[in-house]
This record gives C-alpha cells, sequence and structure tokens, in this order.
C-alpha cells in the first residue's frame, strides 16, 4: 500500500479515480438532472449542468476520516467523512438529479465537474484516506494550511 504525508498525517492511497467508459474508452457523460421531477421549478445550482461522470471506489472503506485528492504530488482537495465509500460512491461519484438543482448537494456537482475535467484532460486523480474521528478538526487545520485549489468557491 502506497502512503503519503500531508501535513503530520499518514495518508493512505485509496485508488484512482476511474470513471465509467464506453466500450470505445471514452467517458461515459451523465446528465442526471433531466431525471428530476421539478414540480417546484427549482433552478439548477451553479454547477448543477453537467455533464458529469460515474465511478466507484472500493466498498471497504465505511470508517471516518480524512481524505485527499491529488494529482501527481499536487493536493488538490482535502475532505472529512464519516463514511469514505458512501461519501464517493453515492456523492461525488454518482450525482443525484435533485443534487443538481438550489438547495441539493452543491458540493458534489462541483467535485464531479472538477474530477471530469481533469480526467477528461489526460490528468490522474488520485484518493488518499487518513483513518480518524479527529476529522473534522484534521481536515480544517490542513485546509487552512495548505489552502487546497479545489477547497475555494
Amino acid at each position: 500500500m502506497s502512503s503519503m504525508k500531508i501535513g503530520k498525517y499518514e495518508f493512505n492511497k485509496v485508488c484512482n479515480i476511474l470513471p465509467n467508459r464506453d466500450e470505445l474508452g471514452n467517458i461515459r457523460t451523465y446528465m442526471p438532472q433531466d431525471r428530476y421531477n421539478n414540480i417546484n421549478k427549482l433552478a439548477l445550482n451553479r454547477y448543477g449542468l453537467g455533464p458529469f461522470l460515474k465511478f466507484k471506489i472500493c466498498n471497504n472503506y465505511n470508517k471516518p476520516g480524512v481524505y485527499a485528492l491529488t494529482i501527481g504530488n499536487m493536493i488538490k482537495y482535502i475532505g472529512e467523512t464519516v463514511n469514505l465509500s458512501n461519501r464517493f460512491n453515492n456523492g461525488y461519484g454518482n450525482i443525484s438529479p435533485r443534487n443538481c438543482y438550489k438547495n441539493g448537494q452543491e458540493t458534489n456537482c462541483r467535485l464531479n465537474s472538477i474530477i471530469f475535467e481533469q480526467i477528461n484532460n489526460g490528468k490522474d486523480v488520485m484518493l488518499w484516506f487518513c483513518q480518524t474521528i479527529n476529522y473534522k478538526q484534521i481536515e480544517a487545520d490542513l485546509r487552512l494550511s495548505l489552502k487546497p485549489e479545489w477547497n475555494k468557491i
């Protein structure tokens, strides 16, 4: 298992983010907002237009901690979660139609869009994880000290 030090914390590599692809190797794109029954006529959030990609990580990371997304050795995003597999498989990697609209999970759409753009431009996006119950404090410390560019809105 590969590991890296981020700040004073040890992170283990989970995987490279690999999108679903078609038989020709092209990234499959998704427009989940088309499936939302928008009876209240909500506007799309600023990242809700898509397109989005789908991806999954291994399901055995059902633990709390801090995660990092990197390209090469560059830390691009720091986040915290109570369940890493759920955060990525049911959040970032599978955009819910409702999340594309105002008061939805705008961060899911934003991060998926960024990951899509990077992978589409030939970059490898890697996921790292530090299991800890102090995830809120560690995430806050790392975001403050590192100021990762994808954390900026």
